[in-house]
């Protein structure tokens, strides 16, 4: 096993609290970061509720490949590779294409009015509010009034949860450091088991 990437150590599941090792076993990929994020155990639990809650559409409102899309925007504008490798799957698995994949990654600024990217109208709204809140953790009230004609208010404040936590996430990963969780045998089909 290589060194350690993190500042701090990882939270051995077998002397967590009960609560956080529950919280742990819940999800049915072992990631560093959940070992990382357990440091917090009153926390922990809850996030990690809130964190699943994204995972399944009867508990999620915003589409799948939209929560996907804001969260590769974050992971390449952040430029946090762990936050990248661990969504990419995710959002392969479930259809978005390669080349929206690459066009993500490469942050160029987004303009409802441009239509020369290969997103669509509904894709470069939410990839401008992504932008905003990065830049100036605020959005232009005309940013939020044209997003609502395509969103409703549900997704809209869900597109806030998303883009919160994993903000959170890729600058914690960011300031302490993280291993790459390496390869995942079946990866694939547990995110097609496990996230819907």
């Amino acid at each position: 096993m290589s060194a350690s990437q993190c500042l701090i150590p990882y939270v051995d599941p077998a002397a967590a609290s009960p609560d956080v090792a529950a919280a742990l076993n819940r999800m049915p990929m072992k990631r560093h970061i959940f070992l990382l994020l357990s440091h917090a155990p009153g926390l922990f639990p809850p996030i990690m509720n809130t964190y699943g809650a994204f995972f399944q559409s009867k508990t999620r409102t915003i589409p799948l490949l939209v929560w996907q899309l804001i969260v590769l925007r974050i992971a390449s504008t952040l430029k946090c590779a762990y936050e990248w490798d661990v969504n990419a799957p995710v959002a392969r698995v479930h259809g978005m294409l390669a080349e929206v994949m690459e066009q993500v990654a490469v942050c160029q600024p987004i303009s409802p009015e441009d239509g020369q990217t290969m997103f669509n109208e509904r894709q470069r709204r939410i990839l401008k509010l992504v932008d905003e809140q990065l830049q100036t953790y605020a959005n232009e009230p005309a940013t939020v009034k044209y997003l609502l004609e395509y969103l409703s208010y549900a997704e809209l404040v869900e597109a806030f949860y998303v883009n919160g936590l994993y903000v959170m996430i890729a600058r914690l990963v960011k300031s302490v450091g993280i291993n790459l969780d390496g390869e995942i045998p079946g990866l694939d089909d547990m995110i097609r088991a496990g996230v819907n």
